[in-house]
């Protein structure tokens, strides 16, 4: 039995989607230079967002600008927000510190976060959708509605009586186990330990995805190279001022929930323009939906008059057919993409801006 991709519009709506001393002083940006984003944010959001005019006069007035940026990759979701807020770098660098200031939001449905030594009881606060364990059951290699490796697919229908009464608790305990023991490979390993999901009729190894999509992603490599380099490169090079955080979520889309476990780097930079508060998170895992996904989101305080802002920018390849979405659902997508950015942008700038 062969697993169809995920349907292209329930995809479409899903994807709209360590240890630093609290009394640190801010590290100066790494030798190269001010960024374009942190030396000239009006210049690097037209060039890189396609900000008009009217966008930029619209920032001014306090709105919020999300955009879809056309790609090449029609497997890809290049999206860019950003917003003027009224905060300071310690209030950001604190909400940044929370899932790059998603925890705690409506749409998140349960979280927690990964220690240093991995354990099931990390993961205790997760349940598995009654859909999902539903669709374990039925799982095999090539047929599984779930993102899995082969190994663990072969694990569910071993290890799992799917005729008693207490399978959906078995199903669950085996989920936090693998989850906990794959984030404890990640943790050595780095990249290559991650999953290569067997689940359809077209295997991806997240490691050569996330390969496709780092060097793509100019704007971070632009402003903080040490830390492009280290989307790769972990658990080398690590950044001396990097704080690192391993988290999961079980998030509500549309009409499937989706678990997932990512790696944020959160960072504290003095710049000539004023501090650069920074958070980039690497998806590790996802149960629907994604095939690899990066993100990044930049607290720039500004200098010259222009005042503190927010920018964030994600770059996600779908779990969508090989020739990737038709012109229709890309249509479609700007649509749903802004709307969801829009609403997670409201509820960061209130995490920001709050007494």
């Amino acid at each position: 039995m062969m697993a169809s991709r995920a349907p292209a519009l329930t995809l479409t709506a899903a994807l709209l989607s360590a240890a630093m001393p609290w009394g640190h002083r801010p590290r100066p940006v790494p030798a190269g230079g001010e960024s374009s984003l942190v030396r000239d944010p009006v210049g690097f959001l037209q060039r890189v967002g396609g900000l008009s005019p009217a966008d930029l006069a619209g920032l001014e007035r306090g709105s919020i600008i999300a955009k879809v940026i056309d790609s090449g990759d029609r497997s890809e979701v290049f999206s860019l927000a950003v917003m003027r807020v009224k905060t300071t770098p310690v209030r950001a660098l604190t909400r940044l510190r929370e899932f790059e200031g998603r925890r705690g939001a409506p749409w998140i449905l349960q979280s927690g976060r990964v220690g240093s030594a991995p354990s099931a009881g990390d993961f205790a606060a997760m349940t598995l959708d009654a859909g999902d364990v539903k669709h374990l059951g039925r799982c095999v290699v090539n047929g599984c509605e779930l993102r899995l490796p082969a190994q663990q697919i072969e694990r569910f229908r071993r290890e799992v009586d799917w005729s008693s009464d207490t399978r959906i608790d078995r199903a669950n305990a085996l989920f936090r186990q693998m989850l906990a023991s794959y984030a404890a490979g990640y943790l050595k390993g780095g990249n290559a330990a991650l999953f290569k999901y067997d689940n359809n009729d077209d295997p991806v190894r997240i490691a050569d995805s996330l390969h496709i999509l780092v060097p793509r992603f100019e704007v971070l490599r632009d402003t903080a190279p040490d830390l492009h380099e280290y989307l790769e490169g972990f658990p080398e090079g690590r950044p001396e001022d990097a704080e690192e955080i391993l988290y999961w979520t079980k998030e509500k889309f549309w009409l499937v929930n989706v678990l997932s476990m990512s790696h944020s780097t959160v960072c504290d930079r003095a710049t000539p323009s004023g501090r650069l508060v920074l958070a980039v998170s690497k998806q590790l895992y996802a149960n629907h939906y994604y095939e690899s996904s990066v993100g990044a989101t930049f607290f720039v305080e500004g200098s010259s008059g222009w005042g503190p802002h927010v920018v964030y920018v994600n770059r996600t390849r779908a779990d969508i057919r090989r020739n990737g979405f038709t012109w229709v659902e890309r249509t479609l997508l700007k649509f749903l993409v802004k709307d969801r950015l829009e609403a997670q942008s409201k509820y960061l700038r209130q995490q920001l801006e709050a007494p």
